[in-house]
């Protein structure tokens, strides 16, 4: 396939839609990763035995970055990698002043080697683009065996109603759902240590381990 010349003076589309992108950045998602979600997945792994402290975390879709320090404090990982595929969120993040390493990436095709990161938290990312299988793929293929990866996404009915707000849903168009994740998590060598519904069932939060042979060739 040839790629078409780029034409710099014509404005390329954002990749996440301007209602998405103040829902992402909203107080309101700020206090729930401080106080519900980050808490969960850290009582998660308090329970599976598994500690993230001096290990290598890959914090997948930051947005702005709010979860950054809270990732340092909680988890107390050698090193925080970040990233997100808005360049203006990325620099939002790297201003908060963190060790993190914060970078524009795209998560359906990452640059990062494969078995970099013994964990990676991908916090309601996937139901944004329409290569969620992709992007699926992609952060296992990351992930070190027997790494854990942390995921939190929306069941189809919100994702119906956030259509209604954006006027898009792209993965709802290629068949997103709690049930079609979970199949994808199998089919990428990942199993599942604990899933939990949240938010009175409306998403769901998965604490899932990457097994040997993992993520191979198949998309």
């Amino acid at each position: 396939m040839v790629e078409k010349p780029r034409n710099d003076n014509q404005q390329q589309p954002e990749p996440i839609g301007k209602t998405e992108m103040r829902l992402m950045n909203s107080r309101g998602r700020d206090l729930l990763l401080k106080y519900w979600d980050l808490p969960l997945f850290d009582a998660g792994l308090r329970r599976q035995g598994i500690s993230l402290a001096g290990k290598s975390v890959l914090d997948a879709g930051c947005g702005s970055g709010y979860s950054l320090p809270l990732i340092w404090d909680r988890f107390r990982p050698a090193t925080l990698t970040a990233f997100d595929i808005v360049p203006s969120q990325v620099e939002l993040a790297k201003a908060r002043g963190t060790s993190a390493t914060v970078l524009v990436a795209d998560i359906a095709s990452l640059d990062f080697p494969s078995d970099g990161f013994d964990a990676v938290f991908v916090c309601g990312v996937l139901h944004h683009i329409e290569a969620w299988r992709r992007g699926l793929a992609e952060v296992t293929r990351v992930l070190k065996s027997g790494g854990v990866l942390l995921i939190e996404e929306p069941r189809a009915v919100h994702l119906r109603f956030e259509r209604m707000l954006t006027g898009r849903s792209a993965a709802l168009d290629t068949g997103f759902s709690l049930g079609s994740l979970r199949r994808e998590m199998v089919r990428n060598g990942l199993g599942i240590l604990e899933q939990r519904s949240l938010y009175f069932g409306l998403f769901g939060s998965f604490i899932c381990v990457k097994g040997v042979g993992a993520a191979a060739n198949y998309y």
